[in-house]
């Protein structure tokens, strides 16, 4: 009996200063399917402010209370929920009357077919929904979600409703999944609403006034007296505006889904629109990467060269060309440990397909030969505005960049938001992580690290301050047999899942030395991998392994030592 898991990478971003809401690809299984080329329509129904002014039609005033979820906080609302999320924490608007509270709301997001919808929650103080809202509607279809005759069937609704579709909310024909992740992200909402506020868990006594981008310090002090005041409550800190007031800074963001996982991209600013235009640039460039790196698109640049390569010299785009040849750089550093050519033996495996079985050694022996990067010859022009080829030496040669691209398209999107002039901000591409300047009044970021075993559970968290992080695991993608456990991650120069290494966790300058070297030590093992790290300039690895013993253990460079800490400490 064969079972198949996939579990996906294992970061966990903890803002320092205010909640830094992220998509953890490790909870969500990975889209596969094709994206129809017309399914985006950003269809924008209600700014903030006019979400905010429904559900607090009167109150005089509104604050916010925003808070990081510690890991054990995270797993006792997934348990509640029977889900998974994908948040670290959530901002909380509180509706006041003449000081008294008259609710609560959230906004937030679910991911639809494809991409994610923005909606408002509020709930009244008896626990109970007093309205919602859809603000932003990203797809083609399931927008009937959006309207008013499927969002009242919410009103009333508490968190002791199961809100069941076609029981308790009514189905939209075509639109089911819509419903569904609507369904189950207001019930979301109402578990943090009833789990944090009323409950009395938090203070929600001295929080700032939020009106507009302006927030009315409650006397007068100076930007360091109200930013010492903010860190201590949790909030965000405040910047000197134009007008001499204070402004906020605000954390905005913004996922999408592509390359089969989620891409998320977060910044600091007290300037909104500097920032969303930062961020919308770095998640096209990543799906701009995706079109022409991705080996699930037929149409993809890289598909074309698949398809024809083995054959003659092949046209190839400037970028494409650039990770190819960083590819074959890191197979040399690692003397063939890292190889784009292991799709073929990873097909025949099963992973591809999601049916994992286990080869007979003859079709092993028998593909090996078409495994070498050696096979990839790279030609390019001596115009540089004219794009080179790539051929094939091996007819059953085939390039899967699912080890190094998510990687190369960070580093594509960092260099958008710097373009930007954006000097803080997180990209995060299924795991592979830049933070680039710090969160505001903060020294870094915080990412946690999963235990290679306890998904519920972190190892413990790195303060990364304009580096990359990212991690290879045996769980991420793997079956079992006959109680043995395969893992997707091949050894090219054998054929076969590598075993005895559990997890490698890279920090080094950039997305793409992250993405491939955690590849690399994984292949490679403790000893010879660390070897290796040790000498590459600013790289720094954890492994975790398994001993003889069965035992979990993790060795570590110094440098890495000195950027992490343990949950426990």
């Amino acid at each position: 009996m064969i079972s198949i898991k996939r579990i996906f990478p294992i970061f966990i971003l903890l803002s320092l200063s205010v909640s830094l809401v992220s998509f953890i690809p490790s909870v969500v299984t990975a889209q596969t399917e094709t994206e129809p080329a017309d399914n985006f329509q950003f269809q924008a129904y209600l700014t903030e402010e006019q979400a905010l002014d429904l559900v607090f039609p009167e109150c005089d005033e509104i604050v916010t209370d925003e808070f990081v979820m510690t890991p054990e906080e995270k797993s006792s609302l997934e348990k509640l929920l029977s889900r998974r999320l994908y948040e670290d924490g959530f901002r909380t608007y509180i509706g006041r009357k003449n000081g008294a509270i008259q609710g609560y709301a959230i906004i937030t997001e679910e991911i639809g077919k494809f991409h994610p919808f923005t909606f408002v929650v509020g709930v009244g103080t008896d626990g109970k929904i007093t309205n919602i809202a859809v603000l932003i509607y990203r797809e083609s279809r399931g927008g009937e979600i959006a309207k008013k005759r499927f969002l009242y069937q919410f009103m009333g609704k508490s968190f002791k409703n199961p809100i069941r579709i076609n029981k308790d909310i009514i189905n939209v024909t075509g639109a089911t999944m819509s419903v569904q992740c609507m369904c189950a992200g207001v019930r979301k909402v109402l578990a943090v609403i009833n789990e944090y506020y009323l409950s009395g868990k938090r203070s929600v006594s001295d929080l700032k006034v939020a009106s507009g981008h302006v927030v009315t310090p409650l006397k007068e002090q100076s930007v360091e007296e109200t930013n010492k005041s903010q860190n201590a409550n949790n909030n965000p800190p405040l910047t000197k505006g134009e007008g001499g007031g204070f402004s906020e800074v605000k954390l905005i963001k913004q996922t999408r889904m592509m390359m089969g996982t989620f891409a998320e991209v977060s910044i600091y600013s007290h300037d909104e629109k500097t920032a969303g235009k930062a961020i919308e640039g770095a998640l096209d460039e990543m799906e701009r990467m995706d079109r022409i790196m991705s080996n699930y698109k037929n149409d993809s640049e890289l598909s074309k060269v698949n398809k024809k390569a083995a054959k003659s010299p092949v046209p190839c785009n400037t970028e494409l060309l650039d990770v190819i040849e960083q590819s074959q750089y890191y197979s040399e550093l690692s003397g063939g440990a890292f190889d784009i050519t292991v799709s073929p033996i990873v097909a025949l495996w099963g992973f591809f397909r999601e049916k994992g079985h286990v080869p007979p050694d003859k079709e092993i022996e028998k593909l090996l030969p078409a495994v070498s990067y050696k096979n990839i010859v790279v030609k390019k022009n001596a115009e540089t505005k004219k794009s080179g080829t790539v051929f094939f030496k091996d007819i059953k040669t085939q390039i899967d960049l699912g080890a190094i691209g998510k990687g190369y398209a960070v580093d594509k999107a960092l260099e958008i938001i710097k373009k930007c002039g954006i000097d803080n901000g997180c990209i995060n591409l299924g795991g592979n992580i830049y933070v680039l300047g710090t969160p505001p009044g903060k020294n870094a970021w915080k990412i946690g690290v999963q235990h290679p075993r306890n998904s519920g559970e972190i190892l413990g968290y790195l303060e990364l301050k304009n580096e990359a992080t990212a991690t290879s695991g045996d769980y991420e993608r793997f079956f079992e047999f006959n109680g043995k456990r395969y893992s997707h991650i091949i050894n090219p120069q054998t054929g076969r899942p590598v075993s005895g290494t559990l997890a490698t966790t890279i920090v080094a300058p950039t997305g793409t030395e992250v993405d491939a070297l955690s590849t690399i030590v994984f292949v490679l093992g403790r000893e010879k991998g660390l070897e290796l790290i040790k000498k590459i300039p600013n790289a720094d690895a954890m492994i975790a392994y398994e001993e003889k013993d069965g035992k979990i253990a993790m060795d570590m460079t110094q440098g890495f030592k000195d950027k992490f800490k343990k949950t426990n400490e």
